[in-house]
């Protein structure tokens, strides 16, 4: 890879409220921007990354056999489904779930007693599988199904399979009133941790010589299921609970996908390149898709 100057880049990232931006190809470090040294280690939210990190817990799942099919109807998770007045209820499966495409009404549930129930309680406004409908209420239902498969908590089963491996070990994670854990907006991790998330999707599912989750998984999970947006540049799609990226230069080269939360944070994935970039933000409004702006500039660099 050509010498690259950084910067502009570092300029850009000191005009506005990003606390931090790395960036690391393969297993070297190319560029760090800390606001603040105290970022580097210290937890904070990652708003909808979260989801990211709940479907990986639900690959995990797969994996171990605990879930055996993701096209199983969630009615078998939720026998109340059964009973609906709406039939099409009976028809989302766990893939609809990932893929964003319940066809359930995106509602806040936040101050609810009952997160799961008020989730459940939407009416459905698009037939199952057929159109994409950011929900944090997917993922939350995603969350509450690892929990019954593996008769733990989410953030047990993660600490064992994947906050574990992964080296992560200060976390926090936000319960509902029935103790199943957020799993569309709940975590905080620190921006280390979130290049170890990072670097294992770059690896495979690997980290540190182990297999933390299959090959097969993360492939099902970069592909882009629905299309989003059209850009200049490219083409926005959703995996599992992932954005995605395909660029329209002929080689395919900055191909990406990625997590993303509310006020900026990220955690890029360019695999032709190898490389992971994450970012720690507290940009508002507009400004939140700054980070992604500069990343596909730097991409464009190279």
């Amino acid at each position: 890879m050509k010498v690259i100057d950084f910067t502009d880049l570092e300029k850009k990232l000191k005009s506005v409220k990003i606390e931090g931006f790395i960036i690391n190809k393969g297993n070297e470090r190319l560029f760090e921007y800390l606001k603040n040294k105290k970022i580097k280690e210290k937890p904070t939210k990652i708003y909808s990354v979260t989801k990211s990190i709940v479907s990986l817990l639900i690959g995990i799942s797969v994996d171990k056999g605990l879930i055996q099919d993701i096209h199983q109807p969630i009615h078998c998770f939720f026998p109340e489904l059964k009973n609906s007045n709406e039939t099409s209820k009976r028809e989302i499966t766990i893939f609809h779930l990932l893929t964003m495409t319940s066809g359930f009404q995106a509602t806040s549930f936040q101050g609810a007693k009952n997160w799961v129930k008020v989730i459940l309680e939407q009416p459905i406004l698009h037939k199952p599988g057929s159109t994409f409908q950011y929900n944090s209420g997917d993922s939350h239902l995603l969350s509450a199904i690892i929990h019954k498969v593996s008769g733990e908590p989410a953030a047990t089963f993660a600490e064992k399979y994947l906050f574990g491996p992964l080296g992560i070990k200060k976390y926090l994670w936000v319960k509902d009133p029935q103790g199943i854990y957020g799993g569309g907006f709940s975590i905080s991790l620190s921006i280390e941790d979130m290049m170890k998330v990072g670097q294992m999707l770059l690896n495979d599912g690997k980290f540190s010589s182990k297999q933390i989750i299959s090959s097969k998984w993360l492939e099902q999970s970069q592909r882009p299921y629905k299309q989003v947006e059209i850009s200049e540049f490219g083409t926005y799609g959703y995996g599992f609970q992932l954005w995605t990226y395909e660029s329209n230069d002929s080689k395919n080269y900055t191909d990406y996908y990625y997590a993303n939360g509310l006020f900026g944070q990220y955690i890029f994935i360019v695999p032709k390149l190898e490389i992971v970039a994450v970012v720690k933000s507290q940009l508002q409004n507009n400004d939140q898709s700054l980070p992604k702006q500069f990343f596909q500039k730097f991409l464009r660099s190279l």
